[in-house]
């Protein structure tokens, strides 16, 4: 087990494509059980464990498992971050939504959660282009949830 996140991140980058998952787990693993880990907000700290969420969702995604792919990424949209990384990792989670093999309305249902995330983003920002573009896309999957409980 690293002694702290930084060699847990070290420890992440060296580890060959088929460890990516178990070395990203740790760097995660090693955050959320680390009592200072775990209460610290730095900068370092943050982009450190969203680094981490990241590339292990994208080694989910690259395996078609885009449900856990989206899990992370939420998990990821928890840490604070700066505006382009939090755009980017809200566009991601679009991504996974729309892959998965899910039924409509699991993936409205993520659209819905995604949108509401980027609102957000976009609100703190004050873009109201794109605050108002997100509530279109929010709209839009809300309108296919409520007509899929009509025909229901």
């Amino acid at each position: 087990m690293p002694k702290d996140i930084v060699e847990a991140y070290t420890l992440a980058v060296k580890a060959r494509d088929s460890a990516t998952r178990q070395a990203m787990r740790e760097v995660i693993d090693f955050c959320e059980n680390n009592l200072q880990c775990s209460a610290d907000q730095s900068l370092k700290r943050n982009t450190l464990l969203l680094w981490a969420y990241k590339r292990l969702a994208a080694s989910y995604a690259k395996a078609k498992d885009f449900a856990k792919a989206y899990e992370l990424l939420c998990k990821a949209s928890e840490i604070p971050a700066g505006f382009n990384a939090k755009v980017a990792l809200g566009f991601n989670m679009l991504r996974a939504a729309n892959n998965m093999s899910d039924d409509i309305n699991a993936k409205a249902t993520k659209v819905t959660h995604t949108a509401e995330f980027l609102k957000n983003v976009y609100d703190e920002a004050g873009d109201e282009e794109n605050y108002h573009r997100m509530l279109k896309l929010q709209n839009a999957a809300l309108r296919v949830l409520q007509q899929s409980s009509v025909k229901h």
